[in-house]
């Protein structure tokens, strides 16, 4: 892939370093760097020598991986050098006319497929593209800071839906999470985002509190750091004005999203002076004042958001968290402070402040509901189940879980629906949640934890209705086991499955040491089993742990799978559940680093469970995950885990 970015200021060369952070392992991919100044030019690059220089010191970069950022990015003064870019991404400026001038340049040297993007934290796309030749190859790609490693990226579609498919997938491949829009003034998290700074700058303008009184207050309620930690980050105050002037101007604005005189007055100017920080201590009364006015505007605004369709509400719920960095998602916190207390304050606020919309949802007590983690989607009688976690890379906590088993029991109970695809964001399913596994205190949890997995999981082999899983990428742990239950798989080209469990000091708990052997073979499923060792698609399609062939769309490809079924050319079937014979000797194995114990647990829970029908052998197999929990190396796993990360071997104490 090639790319370019316009703009070497102060947000292009972190989207420039990000883009080829992600395709320094893809031959041929280039990244244009693009300034008509050579002074912003040579301090972009230098700042990202900075990161580069940095990963590398603290040991996140391979210096295989440095100089292959190195020889990808290349910056340039010459629009024409972007000639074979397959998307183009403008971040030079917020003046419209100014874009627009780029973009009809930018049409005169790119090729008719090449995709644009525009950053910009306001302005609508049918403003933006108004001019342009080929207006439905152009989209609004509004990232968040820090944007060289921010995941998630609005986007507003164009009117040609693959051309849509292409841009939402270009930013996958770019390591983006992109979350689309509705086309007004601000799209959704910068609404949310500009009024809330602007409600913490009017408590200060007026007198009530100081910044660091407001940030103290806020951060100890609902995270983030607070509203003038983070625009002293972004140097936001300027673009606040822009945005709010934006949303004043709207056919839904007012004089309450008039800016705040001291944002000007303040410019670019810190709000905190590092040498000197303000006090922030401050008494229950002041606490509840500033804390009542954000927590409305923010309810407000989210809600407004959320009921005018401009975001879905579950996508908006984690943009709020990971672009804004909330301790939890703004739906969420509203449902912890529940629907009264979200109705009091903002309808407190309205009385007082003209203007301000109190949302229908909010008037009504009735906030809506939905699934946090799981998305659902509709093609025909084929229904699409999507795990949604990029963060964790779709790690399966218990709210997922619970999410899958109430979605897929509602699908198998809907008639139109004849097949099922289960996937995730990318394909990736990382496994169970370490920190939840972490805190398992007791054998009994421990156990507990397991044969709710296993439900779950044994539940989707039991439905009528076919479910294939479309798996891409790492696909480890629970998320291997979560695809066995399954009655099919089928897997792209970067497929990396296995069960690294016992890296943890654990074994399985979700059915992987009783399906794994019975759907590979003894042999086979023992090796991994004991090694942790993952295997590529080649190896999972050959072994039968995966249908057919890889495929570059694996959840194309399950969907021709269920056809297939439904129109009986081909029978899917959950894992056999019978007995498989065990002969008096296992395999020898080499575990390497591995906890001696663990593995004497693993092979026990092994030759007594495969010998039981499958039912039986997944108790087995929780009672196993039981007793890891009570050695010494499950302690030793799991910390180093999450203290080190995956890479780190454990130092096992074999106890």
């Amino acid at each position: 892939m090639i790319v370019g970015v316009i703009g070497s200021g102060s947000i292009g060369p972190d989207l420039a370093y990000g883009f080829v952070s992600a395709l320094a392992k893809v031959k041929g991919s280039k990244v244009y760097l693009l300034d008509i100044k050579k002074e912003a030019l040579d301090s972009g690059m230098e700042r990202i020598r900075g990161y580069v220089q940095k990963g590398l010191d603290r040991g996140k970069l391979h210096p295989k991986v440095a100089a292959g950022i190195e020889a990808a990015l290349i910056p340039t003064m010459e629009i024409k050098d972007l000639a074979d870019c397959d998307y183009v991404l403008e971040a030079a400026t917020e003046d419209l006319e100014t874009k627009k001038k780029i973009i009809a340049n930018l049409e005169r040297v790119v090729g008719k497929d090449c995709l644009i993007g525009f950053a910009t934290s306001g302005i609508p796309r049918a403003w933006i593209t108004a001019d342009a030749k080929h207006p439905d190859r152009c989209f609004v790609n509004h990232p968040f800071f820090p944007a060289w490693r921010s995941p998630p990226i609005e986007i507003v579609p164009s009117p040609d839906a693959a051309l849509t498919r292409k841009m939402l997938d270009t930013l996958k491949a770019l390591g983006k999470v992109p979350i689309v829009t509705a086309d007004v003034e601000c799209f959704a998290a910068d609404d949310i985002f500009c009024n809330y700074c602007a409600e913490a700058a009017r408590i200060v303008e007026e007198g009530t509190a100081t910044p660091a009184q407001v940030d103290q207050i806020v951060n100890d309620a609902i995270g983030g750091g607070g509203p003038f930690n983070v625009m002293d980050l972004t140097r936001g105050n300027l673009l606040n004005i822009h945005c709010l002037e934006l949303m004043q101007q709207a056919k839904t604005g007012s004089d309450w999203f008039a800016p705040p005189p001291i944002f000007a007055k303040q410019a670019n100017t810190a709000w905190h002076d590092r040498k000197s920080p303000g006090d922030p201590s401050h008494d229950a009364a002041l606490q509840k004042e500033v804390l009542d006015r954000i927590l409305a505007v923010l309810f407000g605004r989210t809600y407004f958001v959320v009921d005018r369709g401009i975001c879905d509400a579950a996508d908006f719920n984690w943009l709020s968290r990971m672009a804004l960095g909330f301790r939890a998602g703004l739906l969420d916190l509203a449902e912890e402070y529940g629907a009264e207390r979200v109705h009091e304050v903002c309808t407190t606020y309205a009385a007082k402040y003209n203007g301000f919309e109190v949302p229908k949802s909010i008037q009504d007590k009735n906030l809506p509901t939905f699934y946090r983690n799981v998305r659902v989607t509709r093609e025909d009688d084929l229904a699409t189940v999507t795990i949604f976690r990029p963060e964790v890379m779709n790690a399966l906590n218990d709210q997922t879980m619970n999410e899958l088993e109430t979605v897929l029991g509602e699908l198998e109970a809907d008639a139109g629906v004849k097949g099922i695809v289960l996937t995730s964001f990318n394909g990736a399913l990382a496994g169970a949640d370490i920190q939840e596994l972490a805190v398992l205190k007791t054998a009994k949890e421990a156990e507990e934890k397991c044969l709710r997995g296993q439900g779950v999981i044994s539940g989707i082999a039991k439905m009528k209705t076919p479910v294939v899983a479309a798996v891409d990428g790492p696909v480890l742990g629970g998320g291997s086991e979560l695809s066995m239950g399954c009655h099919a798989r089928v897997v792209g080209r970067n497929l990396m499955v296995g069960q690294p469990e016992v890296n943890l000091g654990i074994i399985p708990g979700y059915g992987g040491t009783q399906r794994l052997p019975r759907l590979i073979g003894l042999e086979r499923g023992l090796d991994l089993l004991r090694t942790g060792r993952p295997v590529g698609a080649k190896e999972a399609c050959e072994w039968g742990w995966a249908h057919g062939e890889p495929v570059p769309d694996p959840v194309a490809g399950a969907r021709d799978l269920l056809r297939k079924h439904i129109a009986a050319k081909v029978k899917l079937a959950p894992v056999n559940p019978e007995p498989i014979p065990l002969p008096d000797e296992l395999p020898t194995i080499d575990i390497g680093h591995h906890s001696l114990t663990i593995d004497e647990i693993l092979v026990q829970v092994e030759r007594d469970g495969l010998s039981r029908s499958l039912a039986d052998g997944l108790k087995v197999e929780a009672a196993g995950f039981a007793r890891c929990q009570q050695t010494v190396d499950y302690s030793v796993g799991m910390t180093n885990f999450i203290v080190n990360g995956p890479r780190v071997p454990a130092a096992f104490l074999h106890e």
